[in-house]
């Protein structure tokens, strides 16, 4: 109860300036259970670290472009974040894929659309690899100067948002304590890249918002 009083103020206080991706924050129509000994990771948990591991690799991506291509130092400064960012996320998400026993391979496929708002995040194509990094490296690869500067910071903004609503979804949903750990204490440092993301979108002329997201959950260590 007393979380649910502090969850519900801070909601109330953020509708205003509310962003995409906390729109979808839904209950989980399925929702995941704990896996009983001998089984697999749950799909969608499963998912998860398939496909932050995959964003976080196309970072890798965005960041090596960026170092080349960039028109200035804050913009090669601000990448180089970003990809450190994902660098640990990474290193992070394969250390929590090998103490799991993941589904077969061929069984992770995002395939549910965006019907049920965060609770499809995970299951979602449009959050997968190809959704989320791939076009926008294709995208930059043939820009230069300040043409890349623009495009690198639109693709990241759209990439944040995408970013952010699959680690909230997981922070929200997973049953596995030590995943919803690491998928709220990540957001701190994602959304701090992102508003980075915001302030710098001026300085090519892109319309970005500056409010934040606030993070809506608990502490996952505890009770609930």
């Amino acid at each position: 109860m007393r979380l649910l009083a502090l969850v519900v103020p801070l909601c109330l206080a953020v509708l205003p300036g509310i962003a995409w991706s906390q729109a979808n924050i839904r209950p989980d129509p399925d929702p995941r259970v704990p896996p009983q000994p001998g089984q697999a990771l749950p799909r969608e948990d499963a998912l998860f670290l398939k496909e932050a591991a995959a964003v976080s690799e196309g970072q890798a991506e965005l960041g090596r472009l960026a170092a080349g291509k960039a028109p200035d130092d804050a913009l090669r400064g601000l990448a180089a974040r970003i990809a450190e960012t994902h660098a640990k996320l990474g290193e992070d998400l394969r250390r929590l894929a090998g103490a799991r026993s993941l589904p077969p391979a061929d069984t992770l496929t995002p395939e549910r659309t965006d019907a049920f708002g965060a609770a499809g995040a995970v299951s979602n194509p449009a959050n997968a690899r190809e959704g989320m990094a791939e076009e926008a490296i294709r995208s930059l690869r043939g820009a230069e100067g300040e043409a890349f500067g623009q495009r690198y910071v639109e693709a990241q903004l759209r990439l944040h948002d995408r970013i952010v609503d699959l680690y909230q979804t997981q922070a929200s949903h997973t049953p596995d304590r030590e995943l919803a750990t690491f998928a709220i204490t990540s957001l701190v440092t994602i959304q701090k890249d992102r508003d980075a993301l915001r302030q710098m979108a001026g300085r090519f002329g892109i319309d970005a918002p500056a409010h934040g997201q606030a993070i809506q959950y608990g502490d996952p260590t505890k009770a609930r």
